[in-house]
């Protein structure tokens, strides 16, 4: 968990799988393989062929740029080690955070991903 300003902060693994999936995407939607085999004799004429389809399910799909930039957020608030002063209150702490630690904070609280502990 992570502690700011006397309030405890968690990441939501199953709020984070929601915002890096690809929208309208399903997990139980399929995609069908086609695959054609032709056979030949010694004289390289046709002598039959044979027509395989398969139903394969479909996995996951992640947008792959947008999970590039959420696991960098992470990275942020995971490796801001500095001591701060939150005695004057946690907007006050706030402000003497990077820029950096504020963009990722407020990207991943207002995404879900980063949710305050009851």
């Amino acid at each position: 968990m992570i502690e700011f300003g006397g309030v405890f902060y968690y990441i939501d693994l199953d709020a984070l799988d929601n915002v890096i999936a690809i929208s309208g995407s399903k997990s139980t939607d399929k995609y069908k393989e086609i695959e054609n085999k032709f056979f030949y004799d010694n004289k390289n004429e046709l002598v039959g062929s044979e027509k395989r389809e398969t139903t394969i399910p479909k996995g996951k799909e992640i947008n792959g740029p947008k999970y590039e930039v959420i696991i960098r957020m992470i990275e942020v608030l995971i490796d801001f080690d500095d001591e701060i002063d939150d005695s004057l209150g946690a907007d006050r702490a706030f402000s003497k955070t990077p820029i950096a630690y504020k963009l990722a904070f407020n990207t991943l609280f207002n995404c879900g991903v980063l949710k305050e502990k009851e």
